[in-house]
């Protein structure tokens, strides 16, 4: 049976296989595989995905494709390609669904009080609609939230975290997002935890996952924010890796420094992909010791 008849969404699908991934792998789908595994879901192939995303068919099919196609087939137990990656999803949807009331996917969990959203009874709907219902949810929670936070540092806060995948240290998010002081900071990140926008794991911050693809949306709408935010995400990891004490690198940071990499190869920034790389053959450590 195919994804589109059951009526259940690319975006609801691919949160469903990254927390596949994740629970497998310890590992999310970085951004350009969860592009890449959305737009094959939606029938396009590499020439299309690469036109429409500014990226070459080259890097998609010899590098970021096999890569995902790899990940997938350890994390689901079988052969994964570009060709099979449809059925095998929503066969494994499917048996989601008929062993549990509901998938094993959270929205944020929001009090009865929050003036931002309605509230909503989805009990007695159908299994693919309390899917849609829930993505319903975080949509018009992430948009009503943006529109509270906008102009304020939480907004760019919550704005430059889309860059990073793997979580984000302190430092990191005050660099890129370009924050004033670190009151500003910790009084920002206690109010987007207060919202369930963010959550920090081992003194990291990641994007709550359901609402990730409408603020990477938001993120791109706005090209001058983006321009000037990866400027100073490029600067952030160019100092660490010109940083002669840097010796050790915890892996989450390093699949950081691989989006990073991957940015510059794409904009012939091969000059910074230089000095980025002996970063990638440090000693790994453990993430409480990573760039502190």
């Amino acid at each position: 049976m195919e994804l589109e008849t059951r009526k259940i969404s690319l975006k609801v699908v691919v949160v469903f296989t990254d927390k596949a991934v994740y629970s497998q792998t310890g590992k999310h789908l970085s951004n350009i595989e969860s592009l890449v595994l959305q737009e094959t879901l939606n029938g396009k192939k590499y020439p299309e995905i690469a036109s429409d995303n500014g990226y070459t068919i080259e890097y998609l099919k010899n590098d970021v494709g096999p890569k995902l196609w790899r990940r997938l087939s350890f994390a689901f137990g079988e052969k994964v390609n570009k060709s099979n990656v449809k059925i095998i999803i929503s066969n494994r949807l499917y048996n989601e669904q008929e062993k549990r009331e509901t998938l094993p996917i959270k929205a944020p969990v929001i009090s009865q009080k929050s003036p931002l959203l309605p509230s909503l009874n989805i009990k007695t709907l159908p299994v693919e609609s309390k899917v849609e219902k829930l993505e319903q949810i975080a949509d018009v929670y992430c948009e009503k939230s943006l529109k509270t936070l906008r102009g304020t540092p939480s907004h760019k806060i919550l704005m430059i975290l889309v860059l990073f995948p793997h979580g984000a240290l302190k430092e990191g998010i005050m660099k890129v997002a370009d924050l004033s002081s670190t009151d500003v900071l910790n009084n920002s990140i206690t109010q987007l935890e207060e919202m369930l926008l963010i959550e920090e794991k081992e003194t990291r911050y990641y994007l709550n996952s359901v609402i990730k693809n409408s603020l990477m949306k938001e993120f791109k709408r706005n090209s001058e924010f983006e321009k000037k935010s990866r400027k100073r995400w490029l600067s952030w990891y160019l100092e660490i890796a010109d940083n002669d004490h840097t010796m050790f690198i915890c892996e989450k940071e390093r699949q950081n420094i691989v989006e990073v990499i991957d940015w510059c190869m794409n904009h012939n920034l091969y000059e910074q992909v230089k000095r980025l790389w002996p970063i990638m053959k440090s000693q790994e450590v453990d993430n409480s010791f990573c760039l502190n």
